[in-house]
């Protein structure tokens, strides 16, 4: 699974190589977590979420250029423990059940960091970091679990039989996110969680619709299958990858409604700190730059991954160092 915000890869090239985690293991019921165990103080636990946000983050999504100092560091952490969690379901050498079995203990080990009000002792270096960031910001244990759920659900769910059921996903694999951005941000209020929703289910269901055969591969789809009856569109079809006036019809009915997600989530940019405002007009732009690519390929993205080109990252990145200094410069004014 790739959630919209804290992805791998919504389109562009990765800035680093990928991290190298270590081994996990598991011998009946002894289980051990690659990086359990080692940097134990929090400037080292910290320094290793940095790493790994160096290594993984997207390059016109996930950037630190436009991030306030004092919330870098916190976001890095979570994002450390979002890719984490993630590489345990999908890249773990593991059966299904193995991977299960690795979430859970990552699990166990998130509710120990949490335990009294993020006062525990967690084994694993991302858990202490993201207590520390839990602490300093109110957050509950909540939005971690439920992406750990989303994960777990990946390995035994692999189809879905209607909107409504794949947006139940989506509350756990790609709603959190936002809400983890909102308390770092200061904002806990239930509001604007619920707006922030339209945004990150947006965001997800582009990165669904642009890895369909990615998904596909990995004997996934997210597709809806009531999408696909609607236009006569069979189950056999998908599986044999089947390319024609029916699939352009049902892939555009899902590219629109993730376009009217993305409108929707749009009215919260003035509702929110001026930094998250930038932050989250470039998460929309990047999520429906996507959708654009999408759509120039009519469709096709059996045949090709849709990307966002380089000039088309460029021009975002433009577009929020733009929005950023207007932010900073009536910051200093009202000073």
């Amino acid at each position: 699974m790739q959630n919209g915000l804290l992805g791998e890869d919504n389109g562009g090239e990765m800035m680093g190589e990928k991290f190298t985690w270590g081994t996990h293991t598991i011998d009946g019921e002894n289980i051990h977590l690659a990086g359990w165990d080692t940097y134990a103080d929090i400037d080292s636990a910290q320094g290793y979420c940095t790493a790994i946000a160096k290594a993984h983050y997207e390059n016109f999504l996930i950037t630190n250029y436009f991030t306030p100092k004092h919330i870098r560091q916190h976001i890095e952490n979570i994002y450390a423990f979002c890719r984490y969690a993630d590489d345990l379901g999908d890249e773990a050498p593991f059966e299904r059940e193995g991977r299960i079995a690795l979430l859970e203990t990552w699990q166990s080990d998130l509710e120990e960091a949490a335990r009294d009000d993020w006062n525990g002792n967690p084994r694993h270096p991302i858990l202490l970091a993201v207590a520390h960031t839990s602490k300093q910001f109110n957050i509950p244990l909540k939005p971690y679990v439920d992406l750990i759920q989303a994960f777990k659900l990946d390995q035994t769910k692999t189809t879905y039989s209607n909107f409504d059921e794949l947006r139940e996903y989506c509350i756990l694999s790609a709603d959190p996110v936002g809400h983890l951005f909102l308390y770092v941000y200061g904002h806990d209020d239930e509001n604007l969680r619920r707006i922030s929703d339209y945004t990150c289910t947006a965001l997800q269901l582009a990165n669904h619709w642009q890895d369909v055969a990615r998904d596909l591969d990995q004997d996934r789809s997210y597709f809806p299958i009531e999408t696909m009856e609607m236009f006569g569109y069979s189950l056999q079809d998908y599986q044999n990858r089947v390319y024609d006036e029916r699939w352009c019809s049902m892939m555009k009915h899902e590219v629109d409604r993730a376009q009217k997600w993305f409108d929707d989530g749009k009215q919260l940019w003035d509702l929110v700190d001026p930094h998250l405002a930038v932050d989250l007009r470039m998460f929309t732009f990047g999520g429906e730059a996507i959708l654009n690519s999408i759509r120039k390929q009519k469709y096709n993205t059996w045949k090709k991954r849709p990307k966002v080109s380089k000039f088309s990252q460029l021009r975002l990145f433009l577009t929020a160092r733009r929005d950023w200094k207007r932010v900073q410069k009536k910051q200093r004014k009202s000073k």
